[in-house]
């Protein structure tokens, strides 16, 4: 722009001085003299000075004005426009401009609109979302991301292997560019916790040349447990269905092929009673199960004491103690109230007592502690059993799942005990949990809410 202002600026000032030069020398001989003379060129060189700057200046203005105009719209400062009016064809350069300035905002105002919609789409996801470019390197990652693979640093321009250090990703996206088609599976994540994710990758676009990589994560952990659990509860259902099933089905056929003794055919029927017998229990054990885990659990809270109720469960065992040679006793002689459902309460000791006779070998010893703390009572049933392996504690709740399946089952054990009681401790508003040693017994552990001072006792 200065080079062009003093190119105009010395043409303009040539064309002037040439032409006061040009007016001397035409003149009439003698017309001046020395000093008048001097004294013209002076005003003469004056002249066409400011009539040189004056000729710039007009030539000049509209481009400092597009110039200055270009600058406020890169800063920010889109409301500036050509405001210049000098009747000439200039004008219609300044309308167009104008309009291509306003077109110009509007685009970037609905891109960045866009922007704004896509990381608020990117943000409220769940979903892990990842965009590299045509050289896989990272070009955004969407918060889900982060908090799936755990990874809050700087990610832009990094492969993937240096961000996530998950090997099955990066080999999940290497696939993308064998085919067009989208690749789907679930990819394992190692360290801490593993989980299990379902991608998404597919190379972008659809057509032509790919231009990158777009991938999504989803954690599917859960989804995949549950799964499973739901397959096992099926297969496991079924068995135990079967074995009675099978059981009652010979026998029967045994009864009625004829012939049998009747010290056989009584000892047939009490076979298929007891089989049965096991098959009502699984039928309503299941039931019962079926209903915690699809209902809301409806509690009816009253003041229980919980003391009270446990030596009549004592007693009403008494037989069953007696037949294994155990030892049962409740090392608590007062403890507060419980405020919860009784019925569920006592279903729960009830299980565990039984499990503890179930499990303790002849002259073990069983016990049951009550002891407040804060705004719960916790209880504990202990018993010098066989033990539970380290491995299986954290199963014993889930349905089915037996530490000894050919003792359980001889026992009369329908594999879904504890798996009720976990849903009736935490229908009360509590919680349980096992410690165990092989060989030295198992302490069951479980919380109840303890009753208000005002509350009423049930009658």
């Amino acid at each position: 722009m200065k080079r062009l202002h003093w190119k105009i600026f010395a043409l303009a000032a040539s064309i002037t001085t040439g032409l006061a030069l040009a007016a001397v020398l035409l003149a009439p001989a003698g017309a001046f003299t020395g000093l008048t003379f001097l004294k013209l060129v002076v005003v003469g060189l004056l002249g066409s000075l400011a009539l040189s700057w004056l000729v710039v200046r007009m030539a000049l203005d509209p481009l400092e004005q597009i110039r200055a105009l270009s600058g406020q719209l890169a800063t920010g400062r889109r409301d500036q426009r050509l405001l210049w009016s000098y009747g000439d064809e200039r004008d219609a350069t300044a309308i167009a401009l104008n309009r291509t300035a306003d077109r110009l905002v509007r685009e970037i105002d609905e891109a960045q609109r866009e922007a704004q919609q896509l990381e608020a789409v990117l943000s409220s996801m769940v979903e892990g979302v990842l965009v590299l470019d045509v050289q896989d390197r990272i070009l955004l990652v969407n918060p889900g991301f982060r908090e799936l693979f755990g990874t809050w640093g700087p990610v832009r321009d990094r492969t993937v292997i240096e961000v996530i250090r998950q090997p099955e990703v990066d080999d999940l996206l290497a696939e993308t560019k064998t085919t067009r088609a989208p690749v789907i599976r679930d990819v394992p994540l190692r360290g801490g916790a593993d989980r299990t994710v379902l991608a998404h990758a597919i190379r972008f676009p659809a057509k032509g040349p790919p231009a990158g990589t777009l991938a999504v994560f989803q954690d599917v952990t859960e989804v995949r447990r549950v799964d499973k659990v739901r397959r096992d509860f099926v297969a496991n259902a079924s068995h135990e269905l079967r074995t009675p099933l099978t059981s009652i089905q010979g026998f029967a056929e045994t009864l009625a092929g004829g012939g049998l003794a009747p010290e056989d055919a009584e000892r047939c029927l009490e076979t298929i009673l007891r089989n049965a017998a096991r098959m009502r229990d699984l039928i309503d054990d299941l039931m019962e199960l079926s209903r915690l885990e699809n209902e809301a659990t409806a509690t009816e809270l009253t003041r229980v004491d919980v003391v009270r109720l446990t030596r009549e469960l004592l007693v009403d065992l008494g037989k069953r103690l007696s037949s294994a040679a155990l030892d049962a006793h409740l090392t608590t002689e007062d403890a507060p109230d419980a405020w919860c459902d009784r019925g569920a309460l006592e279903h729960v000791l009830e299980n565990l007592l039984t499990n503890a006779i179930r499990y303790t070998d002849a002259g073990g010893q069983i016990r049951v502690g009550i002891e407040p703390k804060a705004d719960l009572l916790e209880i504990t049933v202990e018993d010098t059993g066989i033990g539970i392996p380290e491995q299986s504690r954290d199963r014993i709740f889930e349905r089915f799942y037996r530490v000894d399946a050919a003792r359980s089952r001889a026992v009369g054990s329908t594999g879904l005990g504890l798996a009720i009681v976990r849903h009736l401790v935490q229908a009360m508003g509590g919680t349980i949990r096992v410690e165990s040693e092989i060989g030295v017994g198992s302490r069951f552990i479980f919380t109840v809410p303890r009753a208000p001072e005002d509350a009423e006792a049930a009658d």
